[in-house]
């Protein structure tokens, strides 16, 4: 037949000839189809609509620490929301599940809770105040939950949205929160480290305090004014040098000891120094006249009395000059003279007498006593030439001070930029920490207005500005596109059945067939004629297929009865969906 053609009758032929695999194919989906539109449970959805509302305040003069997108933040408090300890609470709440608990795992109940729940963003086209551009931005969202109930579904849809606004302001306010704890950490260990920082720089200049940059200026200052200062000494010390050899020459052609006159130039002696002339002359009175002598006993008295005044001190070096000035003289006597010569004789004398007084002087005085100057105009350049010899002490004590101090200050110089490098690094610590500290210190003040922001819920926020509802309709499942496509697909089952029987089917049928088999055309064809038997064993297999499609359908009923829904709740379903259709 491959290659024979086939008009409508023939398709009728065959439609007429294989009728039952049309029907039974097309009655069995179609009663399916109805069964399912039927006994499928009805699915309420309860929506609720959330509006994104901008924060009250403009956020030039106030901004937020809650950085995140809308939509991102829905995300993350679904997920929240969304918890395992949460939904057990709901489900135990509102005894949702009751039966799929008694057989199926907890896991399972769960996954068919967060399958329930359904959160869809809303987005609008708006203008992006950044760039001034139209832009796609999500300005609200829906939360809804799906049950078999309408009223379980509204009460679970409220329960939700209550969660959901909750969390928004539990999460946005933890933010603030976490933000300015932060902030006011960083600060406090920021001003830790400024505090530490200080002390090691306090501790570092009191170190070196002499080699800091700021310090170097005024000792390059002091030590330029330090060369001078010495400058200024050399000048003076050369000065006094000067001014000392000239008193040295002028004191070098003055006598000391040049004897004082009166107006009649008459030598004034004072008890010093009648004394000394006394002694001077005592030794020769001695070897001239005899003890007992007026003029030497006179001399005598006046000599002790001047001793009572001027403490009983006598001139050693006087007399030690005068013994050896007698001696002397005996020497040149003894080889001009005899020994018997008179003049001999007599420095013999004087000799033993200076040589007694010494004896006596040196057995009771144990010090002997200098001879002072008493020429005044020696003395007053004594007195000059020793103020120029301290002058000059005190110019080198002050040079060696200046000496020493122009060192210290020459070290400090030296070190200056190794002290420069490491007291800059403490100043830039120093200056960072300052600036970050100054920065954190503002952006806390910022989050704690945020804080408050959220506080009093000026920020921006979800407002609920459509609440679940109780639905009147189900969402799923929809029984008219069932039932229509129930009906295409029972059609498109019976065509199928027939086509796929007639295909494989290889018996004639009709004349058409044989004469392309045979290339000729029959004479006459005879229609296929019954027996009484065949006609009996037809009857008795329609019986039997009756009967048991009977049977099968007595057995579904009562099936369905008891495993699926009772048959009143199935006539009463049945009703609403032919209602609705």
């Amino acid at each position: 037949m491959e290659n024979q053609a086939i008009d409508i009758r023939d398709y009728f032929n065959i439609i007429k000839r294989r009728s039952k695999f049309l029907l039974v194919p097309f009655l069995v989906i179609s009663i399916l189809s109805i069964v399912l539109a039927v006994v499928l449970p009805s699915v309420y959805r309860s929506i609720a609509t959330i509006l994104i509302e901008e924060q009250e305040i403009p956020s030039d003069l106030v901004r937020s620490t809650v950085t995140t997108f809308a939509d991102q933040r829905i995300q993350v408090i679904s997920q929240r929301i969304m918890t395992r300890s949460n939904l057990l609470e709901l489900i135990n709440k509102f005894d949702l599940y009751a039966k799929e608990r008694k057989s199926k795992s907890e896991e399972r109940i769960l996954e068919k809770m967060r399958e329930s729940i359904k959160v869809e963003p809303l987005s609008a086209n708006v203008i992006d105040k950044r760039n001034g551009m139209p832009s796609l931005a999500t300005i609200a969202f829906t939360l809804s939950f799906d049950n078999d109930n309408p009223a379980l579904a509204q009460k679970v849809a409220n329960e939700l949205t209550s969660l959901f606004l909750k969390e928004n302001i539990k999460s946005r306010t933890e933010s603030a929160q976490n933000a300015t704890l932060f902030l006011r950490e960083e600060a406090n260990r920021l001003r830790e480290k400024i505090n530490e920082t200080q002390t090691k720089l306090a501790a570092f200049k009191e170190k070196n305090l002499n080699q800091l940059p700021q310090v170097s200026q005024l000792n390059q200052q002091e030590l330029t004014s330090l060369n001078t200062q010495l400058l200024t000494l050399d000048s003076q010390e050369r000065s006094l040098h000067e001014r000392e050899f000239y008193l040295e020459g002028e004191l070098s052609q003055i006598d000391p000891h040049s004897m004082a006159t009166n107006a009649s130039g008459a030598r004034v002696y004072d008890s010093k120094d009648r004394l000394k002339l006394l002694e001077s002359q005592f030794p020769s009175m001695q070897a001239t006249y005899s003890a007992t002598h007026p003029d030497v006993i006179k001399v005598k008295r006046e000599i002790e009395s001047l001793k009572k005044q001027t403490g009983n001190k006598t001139d050693l070096n006087k007399l030690n000059a005068e013994l050896i000035t007698k001696k002397a003289q005996l020497a040149s006597s003894i080889k001009q003279y005899s020994e018997k010569h008179p003049d001999v004789l007599r420095l013999q004398k004087q000799i033993t007498t200076l040589q007694d007084s010494l004896a006596n002087t040196q057995g009771t005085e144990t010090d002997q006593i200098e001879s002072k100057p008493d020429n005044p105009a020696y003395i007053t350049l004594k007195a000059q030439l020793e103020s120029i010899h301290a002058e000059l002490a005190s110019l080198a004590f002050t040079r060696s001070k200046l000496a020493q101090k122009g060192e210290d200050l020459r070290n400090n110089l030296r070190q200056a930029p190794l002290v420069e490098k490491e007291y800059i690094d403490l100043l830039q610590d120093l200056d960072n920490n300052n600036m970050r500290y100054r920065e954190v210190s503002a952006r806390k003040m910022e989050a704690e207005i945020s804080q408050q922001l959220e506080v009093e819920r000026k920020g921006e926020r979800f407002t609920l500005i459509d609440p679940p509802q109780e639905p009147l309709e189900a969402l799923s499942p929809n029984r008219p596109a069932i039932f229509f496509l129930g009906f295409v697909f029972a059609i498109a089952g019976g065509f199928g059945s027939v086509f796929l029987a007639e295909m494989l089917g290889a018996t004639v049928n009709n004349e058409k067939t044989i004469t392309h088999l045979l290339g000729v055309a029959p004479l006459a064809s005879i229609p296929y004629l019954e027996s009484m038997e065949e006609q009996e064993g037809a009857s008795k297999r329609r019986l039997i297929i009756i009967g048991i499609t009977l049977v099968i359908i007595i057995v579904s009923i009562i099936a369905f009865q008891y495993f699926v829904m009772p048959l009143d709740v199935f006539w009463y379903k049945l009703l609403r969906v032919i209602d609705n259709i």
